[in-house]
């Protein structure tokens, strides 16, 4: 009796290490065939271009490209699902990848259910914060995203203004439905989302694409800014270092797109002791949000010291008021005598 016991139990536990088996080839391949790595393999990609790195499976691949326009996108994305980089925003819902964009892509997102991170109950976390306010969550019909339009507080002085990053799971067995806004639903192909119409999407989003994107933005971070010279973010051309300067005093030069805020940056004017005599600001003249130099102009008045010797200081733009982001040109002026 006892041997028949044994071999029963024998059995089941070899058909449930078979199950568990089979269980695990399950979850990491889809109806497709494709497999998706969950584990981080340790493959980083560093850009010492755009300051950031991040890791990413073994079976994805990364890839630096051009968008129109000669806007840089960073691709990471599976091979095996077949189709061809580069990828933005607007893309096949089979699907699956990361589009990082650090000089922006003005293009409208998708149309479907969205919402900003603040309206949706859910939580994403992320080692740089992220602009919360900017940043959107799509989801199906069923509630669950989809993908993630990120933006980030404080992100690189290489990047514009416009940088983000968006997040693309693989959705199978994927509808879009088209609702006009009396609830009639339409014909995809007559839909206008611009107007009043709704899409409406439905499907379900692959785990394991999901899983391996939400781990490499985890381990997405910025890296530390190298000192980039004074002299390659604004160059003054009125007034002179150690020219004598007197109100009202007219000042005119260039700088980088992103020295600026709105179109504008502080300028203060200092006596020798660093005693302020005025504040004001000067202004890009033109399209600002641009890595590259910009025109400015500005003006201020001020009564002269005593003291002969003062500084012009042209500081960055700073909305965050983070430190790491302040940099400043000290211009030596001579004040007329009294």
């Amino acid at each position: 009796m006892r041997p028949i016991v044994f071999l029963l139990v024998l059995c089941l536990i070899i058909s449930c290490k078979n199950d568990q088996k089979n269980t695990d080839q399950e979850a990491k391949q889809d109806d497709t065939g494709i497999e998706y790595n969950q584990e981080p393999s340790g493959r980083i990609y560093n850009n010492e271009k755009w300051s950031f790195s991040l890791e990413y499976p073994e079976s994805w691949q990364l890839q630096e490209s051009k968008l129109p326009g000669d806007v840089p996108v960073i691709n990471m994305y599976t091979a095996k699902a077949g189709y061809n980089p580069p990828f933005t925003i607007h893309e096949e819902p089979g699907n699956a990848y990361l589009a990082i964009l650090p000089s922006g892509f003005g293009v409208d997102g998708p149309s479907g259910k969205r919402m900003s991170l603040p309206e949706w109950n859910g939580n994403i976390s992320l080692t740089p914060e992220l602009n919360k306010k900017e940043s959107l969550v799509y989801l199906l019909e069923s509630g669950e995203p989809w993908a993630f339009y990120l933006r980030f507080v404080n992100p690189p002085s290489s990047w514009g203004r416009s940088a983000s990053i968006f997040v693309h799971f693989r959705v199978k067995d994927f509808k879009a439905e088209c609702y006009s806004d009396s609830g009639k639903q339409k014909d995809i192909k007559n839909c206008d989302p611009m107007g009043s119409d709704e899409v409406r999407y439905s499907g379900i989003v692959d785990a394991s694409s999901k899983d391996a994107l939400m781990k490499a933005m985890e381990s997405f971070k910025f890296e530390a800014n190298k000192e980039v010279p004074i002299s390659d973010l604004i160059q003054v051309e009125t007034p002179l270092p150690n020219k004598e300067v007197s109100s009202p005093l007219k000042i005119r030069g260039k700088a980088r797109g992103y020295w600026f805020f709105e179109a504008d940056a502080p300028v203060v004017l200092l006596d020798k002791d660093n005693n302020q005599l005025s504040e004001s600001y000067i202004k890009a003249a033109g399209e600002w949000m641009t890595e590259d130099f910009v025109n400015f102009t500005g003006s201020m008045e001020f009564d002269p010291p005593d003291d002969e010797r003062g500084f012009l200081v042209f500081k960055r733009a700073n909305p965050s008021d983070k430190k790491e982001n302040d940099r400043e040109f000290r211009l030596p002026v001579i004040f007329p005598p009294k």
